[in-house]
């Protein structure tokens, strides 16, 4: 293809390139500068170790007394204009374990369950919630030197 018309098709072309590239730019500069943004929140410690029979609904539980660190990341934690705000809900009750300035872009808060049930792990930054749904069944925590200070939960059936 040589003449004008591969001219005219790269040139199209082209111009669709720099409207795009344009359009793209755009987008980047009309988001907030500067604002710190909450993205999730996770369980980073495993889940216990319990029943696995056949028929448990064991799996994916956490211990009640049991001791969990969570991930919470954090975008421009420095631009936060209050505190992060993490709560645990539970058969209608909801504690607050976590409530300070966001310091980094991965926070670490440390969550201990205190009775079996659904748990809504709530946190909540500058006007932004996001949220996770456990199950926390009975646990025991080991001590360190028994598999790490591990948790094992009682069979849930």
């Amino acid at each position: 293809m040589t003449g004008r018309g591969s001219r005219n098709r790269l040139r199209i072309v082209g111009g669709a390139i720099a409207f795009s590239a344009a359009a793209m730019g755009g987008v980047a500069v009309g988001a907030p500068a500067g604002a710190a943004t909450l993205q999730g929140v996770a369980v980073d410690t495993p889940a216990g170790y319990g029943s696995s029979a056949t028929g448990s609904l064991n799996y994916n539980v956490y211990g009640a007394g049991c001791t969990y660190r969570l991930d919470v990341p954090v975008a421009g934690p420095r631009s936060a204009k209050g505190n992060l705000k993490l709560t645990s809900t539970v058969n209608g009750k909801t504690v607050t374990f976590y409530n300070k300035k966001p310091t980094s872009v991965m926070e670490h808060p440390v969550w201990r369950p205190t009775e079996p049930g659904r748990h809504v792990l709530t946190a909540t930054l500058d006007g932004v919630t996001k949220k996770r749904t456990v199950t926390v069944g009975p646990g025991v925590q080991f001590p360190d030197f028994i598999r790490a200070g591990a948790c094992f939960v009682l069979p849930i059936y």
